[in-house]
């Protein structure tokens, strides 16, 4: 696992990575670290940020012989 925090100056953003990871699927996850120390404040900011991303799960379907295909 490797991290970095940057500081955007514009919305496109550019990372060098590191030579092991060229070839290799990567996850790339977003979060922002200027949150509040307060804990309770803290966990009211994640909540809203995350909310954002939030879907129906009921508009999901699926067919239950597919379940079990290898």
């Amino acid at each position: 696992m490797w991290t970095q925090t940057v500081t955007p100056k514009v919305r496109n953003i550019s990372v060098e990575i590191p030579e092991a990871f060229i070839n290799q699927p990567l996850e790339i996850l977003l979060i922002p670290t200027l949150l509040a120390e307060d804990g309770e404040i803290l966990r009211g900011q994640v909540h809203a940020f995350f909310d954002q991303f939030q879907s129906d799960a009921n508009l999901l379907r699926y067919d239950r012989a597919e379940i079990n295909e290898p």
